[in-house]
């Protein structure tokens, strides 16, 4: 499906909505709970709560969604919640100590690796998602989305309520910190 037509699509189920069409809801879920999953599964770190974020995220959009004003895209509005709601799990989780995390590499990156991820081998790939995961939150937020969610600067932006230079340092501080962390990896590609 074209973006231009998936945005119309958003378009028009979140206007149904907003008239009082709750059954809409339901596809609004369908077609963006594994994103917001992913998502989910990558800010966080740890795969145990995803599930619980992922209705947090979808109670909070349904008791919101009359509201939505169309300014963004629904997904970018999904994934702005999204986001709030991992930053609220972080907050109780600092709170209580947080239990082993999973080693399976579908923790941090989901069932859908794909591109330079697949040919990755297995140990690297785990490293590199185990550096992911000891970054700063505000690090690993805008690696994640711009990298792993694939969203434009406009939109992470947005999503993160910073400025595009903010967003910069952001990511030229976590790829330092990575490179610096997996110097190895870097060196072996030379």
């Amino acid at each position: 499906m074209s973006a231009m037509v998936e945005i119309f699509e958003e378009q028009d189920l979140a206007e149904r909505f907003r008239r009082g069409d709750d059954s809409v809801f339901d596809r609004i879920v369908e077609q963006h709970s594994a994103e917001i999953a992913a998502l989910a599964n990558r800010l966080l770190g740890w795969p145990g709560e995803v599930d619980d974020v992922v209705q947090e995220v979808f109670l909070a959009a349904f008791l919101a969604l009359k509201r939505f004003r169309g300014e963004c895209r629904l997904r970018t509005w999904l994934f702005t919640i999204t986001v709030n709601k991992c930053r609220s799990f972080r907050f109780r989780r600092r709170r209580s100590p947080p239990g082993p995390m999973s080693d399976s590499t579908e923790s941090v990156v989901g069932p859908d690796r794909s591109g330079d991820e697949a040919t990755m081998d297995e140990e690297s790939f785990a490293r590199v998602r185990r550096a992911v995961q000891t970054l700063p939150p505000k690090y690993r937020e805008v690696i994640v989305l711009k990298y792993l969610q694939g969203l434009d600067t406009a939109e992470t932006c947005r999503l993160l309520g910073i400025t595009a230079n903010a967003m910069q340092v952001r990511l030229n501080r976590a790829r330092n910190r990575l490179r610096e962390r997996l110097s190895d990896l870097f060196e072996e590609e030379r």
